[in-house]
């Protein structure tokens, strides 16, 4: 059950008013002069009989009017401080009048009255006459009501709008972090579409060079199983005697050979804590870069044709084998070399013979390790036109880019090309215009050699 507070306000209201006038008029009692009114003066408006409610004759009003005059004059004649009476007052002094606005429905329309603003204005109680009375017309009710529903419903329309468009302004937000949401799903995807490929491609690269290995393994089947250190049959050329001191004038001495191969240290000292497996040189000849391996603490072992050679790294102490390069490799399980290097070897080897040499370094190096080959640089003019064929046991010349190439194409990684040892300063071509000396400099006195250097993977 619910309370209406300000409809209990007003009828408290309206009975305190009503007290306040029976206390101020004194005992009269209006109770059956009060029976006799209307039902609902003010609500109903409807046509009654007045008859039994006219004010009595001109005269007579005019001697009660008079008489109320003069008690009101002898009252303020009485109580000087209190006033004139309030119109209120003295329309509830009247006989006929007081009854009627004693009444306790007309107490309450002048208690509403008095609650609007300006209080109990005549125009407050015309507006709410008026009001009553076009209430009571057909139809009048309903149109106010209407107007009343239509301010109503403009209202929850300018509030619709303002939810559609806050719904339209979420959507396109939503909309917006669905497309990134996508596009960084799209990328991702794509990003791993990518990845897929180059894993595939790499692995397809490993299946043909396992392939190739394979075919390599198979046409050696019926060789002998284990490498022997037999001596190898002496090819017709220079006698081994005669190339130690052939080398020895046209290659250098043994201390600038040491000077020139200290820059590959390096590549393998980052190995020793790594591996334990050695590192192979072939064609060791005197025994230069196993002495530095030595020093530095790297594991190293030597392979050579040449017996002379052979002596030279033994006098020295170093563990070093007469045999041919590829069979040797051939004879070594998968694996078992931490490194490989080969110096001024290829170019002595048909191509054929070098493609099989890389092949069998990619077996026997284990992952990781690095393999490293240095020869004459054709780049430099000189070398490639006259100083490279004066080592008669030189086939031709192999540019860097071709090198390069074979170490990739046969499975080495992150291969490089490092040009060393350039020519003699003092023969480079000086003044004029270094647009032309320049790269004629280069070209004659250049890097003399090259070394590729490749990672197996």
């Amino acid at each position: 059950m619910t309370i209406d507070i300000k409809k209990l306000q007003k009828a408290i209201a309206a009975e305190v008013n009503r007290r306040e006038y029976e206390r101020v008029a004194g005992n009269t009692d209006h109770s059956a002069a009060t029976a006799h009114l209307p039902n609902d003066l003010v609500r109903s408006f409807e046509v009654i009989e007045l008859e039994g409610f006219l004010p009595p004759p001109l005269e007579k009003v005019a001697e009660v009017e008079a008489d109320y005059i003069s008690a009101a004059v002898e009252q303020a004649q009485a109580n000087p401080d209190s006033g004139p009476p309030s119109l209120y007052r003295r329309l509830r002094g009247l006989p006929l009048i007081g009854k009627v606005v004693g009444h306790r429905r007309v107490m309450h329309f002048l208690t509403r009255a008095q609650e609007r603003p300006g209080g109990a204005s005549l125009k407050n109680i015309s507006m709410m006459i008026a009001r009553a009375v076009l209430y009571r017309i057909p139809k009048v009710q309903g149109t106010v009501k209407l107007v009343r529903e239509l301010r109503v419903m403009t209202g929850h329309m300018a509030w619709l709008q303002h939810q559609l468009n806050d719904t339209n302004a979420r959507l396109r937000n939503a909309g917006l972090q669905m497309q990134s949401q996508v596009n960084q799903s799209l990328y991702s995807q794509a990003l791993s579409i990518e990845q897929n490929e180059q894993f595939l491609v790499t692995r397809m690269e490993r299946i043909e060079q396992r392939q190739r290995e394979l075919a390599i393994r198979e046409a050696q089947v019926g060789a002998p199983a284990a490498f022997t250190l037999a001596k190898p049959a002496e090819e017709p050329g220079m006698p081994h005697e005669l190339y130690v001191e052939f080398e020895a004038n046209f290659r250098g001495s043994k201390e600038m050979i040491r000077e020139r191969l200290k820059a590959n240290l390096p590549y393998f000292q980052q190995n020793v804590e790594r591996f334990s497996e050695p590192v192979l040189d072939l064609g060791c000849g005197r025994g230069e870069w196993l002495q530095l391996l030595k020093e530095a603490g790297v594991p190293a072992l030597g392979v050579d044709s040449n017996t002379a050679m052979i002596q030279c790294c033994t006098d020295a102490g170093l563990e070093a084998y007469v045999g041919d390069a590829l069979q040797y490799l051939a004879a070594l399980p998968a694996g078992s070399l931490g490194g490989l290097t080969a110096f001024h070897i290829i170019e002595h080897l048909p191509l054929d013979i070098f493609i099989k040499l890389i092949d069998e370094a990619k077996r026997v190096v284990r992952s990781g390790g690095v393999v490293l080959f240095e020869t004459p640089n054709p780049e430099n003019l000189i070398v490639g036109a006259c100083n490279f064929y004066i080592d008669p046991t030189h086939r031709n010349p192999l540019p860097p880019a071709l090198v390069g190439f074979l170490l990739k194409a046969r499975g080495f990684e992150r291969v490089e090309i490092d040009r060393r040892h350039p020519g003699d300063p003092a023969l480079l071509l000086q003044g004029g215009d270094e647009g032309v000396t320049g790269p004629l400099n280069r070209l004659l006195f250049g890097a003399q050699d090259y070394a590729a250097i490749g990672y197996a993977p």
